[in-house]
């Protein structure tokens, strides 16, 4: 996937979401940034299929296709 359409993509989120959803979200970018070369950011982007899956569940979240981790795990 190009840089213009990982923005346009992501433009695309953030136009979706709520209040505190963009201020997490906002946060996380934020952090990202900050820690660019850090090897806890790298370290899931070397693993094959991560991108792909991380869309996927982004796409699931968006279409409200999740469980709350309330609900999956009431053991916790």
């Amino acid at each position: 996937m190009s840089t213009v359409e990982l923005r346009e993509q992501a433009k695309a989120l953030i136009d979706g979401m709520s209040g505190p959803q963009f201020r997490v979200a906002s946060e996380f970018l934020a952090f990202v940034k900050a820690r660019k070369s850090d090897v806890a950011t790298r370290e899931p982007l070397s693993i094959p299929g991560f991108e792909e899956s991380f869309a996927r569940g982004m796409k699931d979240i968006k279409a409200k296709r999740t469980t709350p981790w309330r609900e999956a795990r009431a053991d916790v």
